[in-house]
């Protein structure tokens, strides 16, 4: 296992007044900042730290092994196959990636198209997580279908409060906000 570089985390942070240059605290200015490794000679954080470094690393060495039980696969499929068997299987690989490139550039497109219709529609851009982006047809059908549900929503919310009827807060029997009666300023 590789040497860990052992820094002061607070060597990149903003330097106030009251510091050395290292980001601690002087002694007119109070208590010091503790280094990372201060904070790691407590067990509970020590402890911690242990162990999301050991998931952290399960995960990284699980992902390596399933890249490495893909590759042997495919080398051992590869072995098998004649040349022409070969030229086409690495064809239908380019293929695939490309499609997927295609894919990726053309949601990225849709995204920003998106965004900028709901943006000039007033409504939220953050809806644009919730559109299908599978084709520009798909995309302008569910930009509508939001369209139409929030503007239900705010409409029906704008006549609940003009009628004094108080909104549900997701506890039963809990009402929350002080709600008057503005039958009178219509």
């Amino acid at each position: 296992m590789k040497k860990l570089l052992k820094i002061s985390l607070q060597h990149f942070a903003e330097e106030t007044q009251n510091t050395d240059g290292a980001g601690n605290m002087n002694a007119d200015g109070g208590n010091a900042v503790p280094t990372f490794d201060e904070v790691l000679k407590n067990k509970d954080y020590q402890s911690e730290f242990d162990k999301r470094i050991a998931k952290a690393l399960e995960t990284a060495k699980e992902k390596w092994e399933k890249e490495a039980e893909e590759k042997l696969s495919e080398a051992k499929k590869l072995e098998k196959m004649n040349a022409e068997q070969k030229a086409q299987y690495e064809r239908e690989k380019q293929d695939k990636a490309l499609s997927e490139r295609e894919a990726a550039v053309t949601k990225r497109e849709l995204t920003a198209t998106a965004k900028e219709t709901l943006s000039e529609k007033g409504l939220p851009t953050e809806l644009a997580s919730v559109l299908d982006y599978s084709s520009a047809e798909n995309c302008n059908k569910s930009i509508e279908t939001v369209a139409k549900a929030f503007e239900t929503a705010v409409t029906k919310a704008v006549a609940d409060k003009l009628r004094g009827v108080p909104q549900k807060t997701g506890q039963p029997g809990k009402v929350s906000g002080n709600y008057t009666d503005n039958r009178n300023l219509i």
